[in-house]
């Protein structure tokens, strides 16, 4: 999975380090905004980027422009806020929008739980939220009348088209139980 953190615009804390290893050591390629961090100039194209954490403890001037490149990507962006704090005034868009706030993800943690609060966040990610998964890819399959048969039969007295429901069923009895591709996904 590759990431790209986005930490306020000074020194880094230790906490911004802590949790930027934390996110390596999870295998997550990480890139960021901090040149400390990440000394070498990277440049990385957001439809490169699975995600966007933003650490918000302080305020984050480039946390609105980022979000805005990740909407535009349809990227999730997770925000990791400190228990107690407001909501920052870039967010109001966002959530009040939609067709976009279904990919803002927000986090609030404490000393003692961070590191649940970002699993969390990304076991949402890896999954994907159904909301993310509009179909876009046209796909054409020929079938066979026994198997057009049997589709006709699932679907009837349900809300689901034959199309819907091999999607709901590709996802929840294949791709969720192949262990080798969520390892793979795990490590990409």
């Amino acid at each position: 999975m590759k990431i790209f953190l986005c930490l306020p615009n000074q020194p880094p804390t230790e906490e911004a380090r802590v949790v930027y290893r934390y996110l390596q050591s999870l295998g997550a390629i990480v890139y960021t905004n901090d040149r400390t961090l990440q000394p070498t100039s990277v440049s990385i194209s957001f439809d490169k980027i699975d995600t966007l954490f933003i650490l918000a403890r302080t305020e984050n001037k480039e946390a609105g422009y980022l979000s805005a490149l990740a909407l535009a990507q349809k990227r999730p962006i997770v925000y990791l806020l400190p228990k107690g704090n407001a909501l920052p005034e870039e967010l109001d868009y966002i959530r009040q929008n939609s067709d976009v706030n279904k990919y803002l993800i927000i986090k609030f943690y404490d000393d003692k739980n961070w590191q649940n609060r970002i699993g969390e966040a990304l076991e949402t990610i890896e999954r994907g939220d159904k909301r993310w998964d509009a179909p876009s890819i046209k796909f054409t399959w020929r079938l066979t009348p026994r198997i057009d048969r049997y589709l006709r039969w699932r679907t009837s007295g349900t809300q689901l088209t034959k199309a819907d429901w091999l999607r709901d069923y590709i996802v929840k009895e294949i791709i969720d139980k192949d262990h080798n591709y969520q390892q793979f996904l795990r490590h990409e």
